[in-house]
């Protein structure tokens, strides 16, 4: 606080110095603050400087012996004061800004004033005519684009009916091809479903082609055996091939024998000759085949000879469309034998 009042005492004395009253108050005033004194500080100094009287040197001399003030601001160097200028001064300013000027004033018109004052007549028609030029070939250049463009898009729409003809045989094509892949697996799913019931059904039908066949042979056999019947009794009583034969033999013998032979059977007309009834119309069976006995039954082969017995009767039935049964025996063969041929 102590060094803040000595500041403001020097600058008070300062201000209040004859030698700086000849200054101009701001050089005063920035001084001041270039000291550390504030705005507010400066105007009371400012103020009491003004209001305080200078002091006299000859009262000072009277109470005391004088005594020589230093100025705490005399080792402050004051600045130069500025000089004065006459006519030459002037001059050379005139003369240095008419050149100035002048160099300004050639380099506005050698190179401004071209370009800000406006075009002849003459540019502008050229102007106007490069204009129409270039006016003229981005006419014909967007003629041409104009024609591309519209040969490219007829382009794109050939191509696009194509693409979309195309599509659709495909879709046509697959939708074919599908339909016929379903009717192929309803066709195999039929044909599996026919196998399947064929297989189920054939040996069914096997074992019922057995049961008609034998129950056929049967059939036959009981038919032969009442045409043999039949042929027998209509060529009358005769006397068994197979009797032994004697000198010794006489009528009476013969005679004996008829007499003691069981009688004939009553002869009758076989159920095969009987007219057949037309049966009602009916829904009709799968028949059995059944075989002609040259197929079915193979002549037999006698060990003892090596030789078919009676293959000559059996062929002549076979051809004449007539079914024999199977035989029992080689005799029972022989007797069918001889009663047809008889």
């Amino acid at each position: 606080m102590g060094d803040r009042a000595e500041l403001i005492r020097n600058a008070l004395a300062f201000l209040q110095d004859p030698s700086t009253r000849d200054h101009p108050l701001t050089q005063r005033i920035a001084f001041l603050e270039s000291k550390g004194l504030t705005n507010a500080e400066i105007e009371s100094v400012l103020s009491q400087a003004q209001a305080a009287p200078p002091s006299a040197p000859s009262s000072r001399s009277a109470f005391a012996p004088v005594q020589p003030y230093v100025s705490p601001y005399a080792s402050i160097q004051q600045p130069p004061a500025v000089p004065q200028r006459d006519w030459r001064d002037y001059f050379i300013m005139a003369v240095v800004s008419g050149g100035f000027m002048f160099g300004v004033v050639s380099f506005a018109r050698k190179y401004l004033l071209p370009h800000l004052q406006p075009p002849s007549a003459t540019a502008y028609e050229a102007d106007h005519d490069a204009l129409t030029a270039q006016f003229d070939e981005v006419a014909k250049l967007i003629s041409s684009i104009e024609t591309e463009t519209a040969a490219q898009r007829t382009a794109l729409d050939d191509q696009k009916d194509k693409v979309d003809s195309a599509i659709d045989k495909l879709q046509l094509a697959i939708n074919e091809t599908r339909e016929a892949e379903n009717k192929t697996k309803a066709e195999l799913r039929e044909i599996r479903d026919e196998v399947n019931n064929v297989r189920d059904m054939l040996p069914k039908m096997l074992e019922k082609n057995k049961d008609a066949q034998s129950q056929a042979l049967l059939d036959l056999q009981q038919e032969l055996k009442s045409l043999k019947t039949l042929l027998l009794t209509r060529s009358g009583p005769s006397m068994p091939s197979t009797l032994p034969y004697s000198s010794s033999t006489s009528p009476s013998s013969f005679a004996s024998l008829a007499g003691t032979a069981p009688p004939l059977p009553r002869p009758s007309i076989p159920s095969w000759q009987l007219p057949v009834t037309p049966a009602p119309a009916a829904v009709p069976a799968p028949a059995p085949v059944v075989a002609p006995v040259a197929s079915v039954e193979p002549p037999k082969v006698d060990k003892g000879k090596g030789k078919a017995t009676e293959p000559e009767a059996v062929e002549p039935l076979a051809a004449s469309g007539v079914l024999v049964p199977e035989v029992g025996s080689e005799s029972e063969a022989e007797d069918a034998a001889s009663s047809i041929i008889a």
